[in-house]
């Protein structure tokens, strides 16, 4: 990494920033895993991490998989992945329910022609769209039925686990296995497969551009080669910003890893001149790419999914009594001015602002309470699965009898994940290397805007497979640690 003294300060504060972060989450999430069961809590605790305990030393006595053949292991993934998503999907009726109802009627408008048939409100929120148009074009394609979503969400859990396998394979080889098969058994996401969402849309342009910064900076920064990754990135982050409007961090994290995390050596001539052409690149690639295809878009349902306001969800972050969760008080302003986008988010912005001025010490409390709620639990895959299921199937009845074994499974895998995350930012900083430098910053960013913004715990879904990345090289870190690993 970069040698300058302002460099190693930078990579040490984000190491152990980042570390610090996943251990409070660890702690709200050990609290969110007592809490699921009201008897018998200490004995339920001590035998539930010690099977977490021994699944990390079986594990690191099967070496995580890297002792397998490349065939046997491709094998071993793909049926991890896709068997328990299929059987989820086809087992588990997920009707559309809330905001996911929503896009899967507008879906179908897309399908006949009717680009503008969409509820009121989403006017307020352009990135939407992006998502409404996809699940409209797979509608046209496959017929308009949540199942065609579905399977697509199962797919793109495949392209999700390829690309996990690939950045942690560009960091660290032995840390790719361990983090593919990490992510192929996710409980959350195989169960959140069957919801009509748009976070699997999402991530696969996100961690494809994930994908292609690291290796830019590995590998290409000063090649010819690297101009055309960083396109490339910034291309990708912004379809994934066309799904979701978190994307966008990733422009300036990936500003800050070419300031001051790119080797000298790797640069000829001018440096400076050189990292600052790379982030105007960057960020010009994403602003056109996003501009193009927001174009089709704002011609048919006459919505610009290039404006982007947080003030609505601000204001929601700030409430007390809803815990900064959605609430029928806050929600009211939208209407209250008419649905226009610029006064919904300006006013509530400064209604946001004024709860803070008024009682700060109370919002330093809600704070905490929305870091448990958005980070310490993991819950929200079983809860939008089921809470619409209703086939009258004999093993969609027996799944939603006992939510307590899938909320345990659940967040006990989410524990062993933090738990070899923090592994992970130890060993990276240990070996010095700078490419997770860029998860810090994604998580860190990530940390920061909720503790304002509303929450919800499946807003933490995007941060996971960053957490199961750096759970690989945790994984890594532990097998070495045993004297036949050395």
């Amino acid at each position: 990494m970069q040698s300058s003294k302002l460099s190693r300060c930078i990579y040490a504060f984000l190491a152990v920033g980042a570390a610090g972060i996943l251990i409070i989450i660890v702690l709200f999430a050990l609290k969110s895993y007592a809490d699921i069961f009201t008897g018998g809590k200490l004995v339920f605790l001590v035998v539930s991490l010690a099977l977490a305990a021994a699944v990390i030393l079986a594990g690191s006595r099967l070496n995580w998989g890297n002792g397998l053949t490349d065939q046997a292991f491709i094998l071993l993934t793909v049926v991890l992945a896709l068997a328990p998503r299929l059987f989820w999907v086809l087992t588990v009726d997920t009707a559309p329910f809330s905001d996911f109802l929503h896009m899967h009627n507008y879906g179908i408008a897309v399908t006949q022609g009717d680009f503008t048939n969409y509820v009121d409100f989403y006017s307020c929120f352009p990135f939407k769209f992006g998502f409404g148009f996809l699940v409209g074009g797979l509608y046209a394609l496959f017929g308009p039925a949540p199942l065609v979503v579905q399977l697509f969400n199962v797919f793109l859990s495949l392209a999700q686990v390829l690309l996990v396998y690939l950045v942690a394979r560009e960091i660290e080889p032995e840390a790719a296995r361990p983090a593919a098969l990490f992510y192929a058994v996710w409980p959350a996401q195989i169960m959140y497969c069957s919801v009509v969402a748009a976070e699997n849309s999402f991530l696969v342009p996100f961690f494809a551009a994930i994908y292609v910064l690291v290796v830019f900076l590995k590998r290409h920064a000063g090649s010819p080669k690297g101009y055309a990754m960083l396109i490339a990135a910034g291309v990708l982050t912004a379809v994934a910003q066309a799904m979701r409007p978190m994307a966008m961090v990733l422009i300036p994290a990936a500003a800050v890893l070419i300031l001051f995390f790119i080797p000298r050596r790797a640069l000829e001539g001018r440096s400076t001149a050189k990292k600052a052409l790379f982030i105007a690149l960057t960020a010009l690639s994403y602003f056109a790419a996003l501009k193009l295809v927001s174009i089709p878009i704002k011609e048919l349902s006459g919505v610009d999914i290039t404006r982007s306001g947080s003030g609505y969800n601000f204001l929601v972050g700030t409430n007390y009594e809803a815990n900064g969760m959605f609430n029928q008080e806050d929600f009211s302003i939208i209407a209250k001015y008419d649905f226009d986008f610029d006064r919904v988010h300006s006013e509530a912005k400064k209604l946001a602002i004024q709860r803070i001025r008024e009682d700060p010490v109370r919002f330093m409390k809600l704070m905490v309470k929305k870091v448990n709620l958005q980070w310490g639990k993991e819950n929200y895959g079983y809860y939008w699965s089921t809470i619409s299921a209703d086939s009258g199937g004999r093993l969609e009845g027996l799944i939603k009898l006992h939510p307590r074994i899938f909320y345990a499974g659940s967040q006990l895998y989410y524990l062993v994940i933090l738990f070899l995350a923090v592994a992970g930012c130890y060993a990276v900083y240990r070996r010095k290397i700078m490419e997770p430098a860029l998860f810090w910053l994604i998580i860190g960013a990530m940390f920061l805007a909720y503790s304002f913004l509303e929450v919800q715990p499946r807003y933490h879904m995007p941060a996971v497979p960053l957490f199961i990345m750096l759970a690989g090289l945790g994984a890594s870190e532990i097998k070495g640690m045993r004297p036949e690993g050395k």
